[in-house]
This record gives C-alpha cells, sequence and structure tokens, in this order.
C-alpha cells in the first residue's frame, strides 16, 4: 500500500511548526491562503491525527503542530 503525500497540507503544518507553536486543532486563519481539500480542511480544523496521517501528512509535523494531542 502506497502512501499518498499531500503538498498543501504538509505546507501547513511546516509553517505552524516553524512558529513553534503547539495547537489542539487549526483555525480558519491558520488554513487562509492554502488550497486544501474539504478532507485536509476538516482533519486539520477538528485536530484529526489519523485522518492526518491517512491524507498524507508527515508523521513529524503531526507530531510538532498536535504535540499536545499525543499521550507521553
Amino acid at each position: 500500500m502506497s502512501h499518498v503525500v499531500s503538498y498543501a497540507l504538509n505546507k501547513v503544518l511546516t509553517r505552524i511548526a516553524r512558529l513553534h507553536t503547539m495547537k489542539p486543532a487549526l483555525s480558519d486563519e491558520d488554513l487562509t491562503g492554502h488550497t486544501l481539500t474539504d478532507a485536509e480542511r476538516a482533519a486539520l480544523t477538528s485536530g484529526d491525527i489519523d485522518a492526518l496521517y491517512r491524507l498524507g501528512a508527515n508523521p513529524y509535523l503531526i507530531r510538532r503542530v498536535f504535540r499536545a494531542r499525543f499521550k507521553i
């Protein structure tokens, strides 16, 4: 099974990660200027880690942005 990579999704996550900010979910403002699918937008605004991974988000970026959602 191949894993699809979403450039737009990873670009959003990279921008947020560079701000060194952890978020439980992203806001519409965070997504402004990015062309995302409805599924990508829904996953980002809900902080759905499983959906983000399935949609092709880089696991490292998911962890950087949504770190507070992971149990240690």
